[in-house]
């Protein structure tokens, strides 16, 4: 069976797919990354490129509806952020940080909208983000959160208890080795020799790689703590910076929920609501 994740633009894809990344890697599982309709349009579809490209593992980024139902049978796991942060976030990114090319796709709307960005000060530059955001609110808009294949999470149940939160997403994807079994201290023991390698320095990764590895059938439960202790914030920032501890060029900026309580003012919550309406609670965030 197919398994997705669904994640959100500026809702912590990038460190979701380092772990997702690691943990396919593990287990043999072949992991493809899709952004953008552009990377299945010579396919013919996203089921198609699914299928011909044989994929086990499927990120995706800023995914409709009305594509996510032509896959194959499929578990899955959608993560949302508050909108609001989602703005914010984009804001700084947009302006200072986010790459224009990716995975062979070049955003060209970026492009104009950094430069729109560049002339404007906060204020102004944050009601163009709000705007530009529809590419990525509208879709959460129109998602249907009601389906029984999906484990629905937020970006903000990862942050608090990151351990907790990537249990239940390899539980509901069935990689985890079950409580108390057998065969974890086993998995336990393979999975230290394989991360050794996965995660060598480049002197010894050859080296390491050369020998041979054990299958991983499951992940054991002692992954989970291991993957969320590795890739952290300060890691994946390049830096020896802690969430909440900002660097406006670092693509990872800040890594906390309600960010957008420090920079929208009441034009800006004025406008939001104008164009998005009571998105933000109805996907279960407070008004203020």
């Amino acid at each position: 069976m197919l398994l997705v994740y669904s994640g959100r633009h500026k809702a912590a894809s990038s460190w979701s797919r380092s772990i997702l990344r690691e943990a396919a890697a593990l287990l043999g599982l072949n992991m493809v990354t899709v952004i953008a309709p552009e990377q299945w349009a010579p396919y013919g579809s996203l089921a198609e490129l699914v299928r011909q490209e044989r994929v086990d593992l499927l990120s995706l980024t800023n995914i409709q509806q009305k594509h996510y139902e032509t896959l194959p049978p499929r578990r899955t796991v959608n993560v949302i952020r508050d909108p609001r942060d989602i703005v914010v976030s984009g804001y700084f990114s947009h302006r200072n940080t986010h790459a224009v090319q990716a995975l062979g796709v070049t955003w060209h709307e970026l492009i104009d909208h950094r430069k729109r960005l560049v002339e404007l000060d906060m204020s102004a530059g944050m009601l163009e983000e709000i705007e530009f955001s529809g590419y990525f609110l509208d879709h959460m808009n129109t998602w249907d959160y009601h389906q029984p294949e999906v484990l629905e999470l937020r970006m903000e149940e990862q942050i608090d208890d990151p351990v907790a939160a990537w249990t239940r997403i390899f539980e509901h994807y069935g990689l985890l080795i079950p409580p108390a079994a057998i065969g974890e201290w086993v998995g336990a023991a393979a999975l230290r020799w394989r991360l050794g390698a996965l995660r060598a320095e480049p002197g010894r990764a050859r080296v390491r790689r050369a020998l041979p590895w054990p299958t991983l059938g499951r992940l054991p439960r002692a992954y989970v703590p291991l993957a969320v202790g590795h890739h952290t914030f300060t890691r994946l920032s390049y830096s020896d910076r802690r969430p909440g501890e900002v660097d406006e060029m670092n693509h990872y900026r800040k890594g906390v929920p309600g960010d957008w309580r420090n920079h929208f003012t009441e034009r800006h919550r004025s406008a939001f609501r104008a164009r998005y309406g009571d998105l933000a609670e109805r996907l279960g965030y407070p008004a203020d």
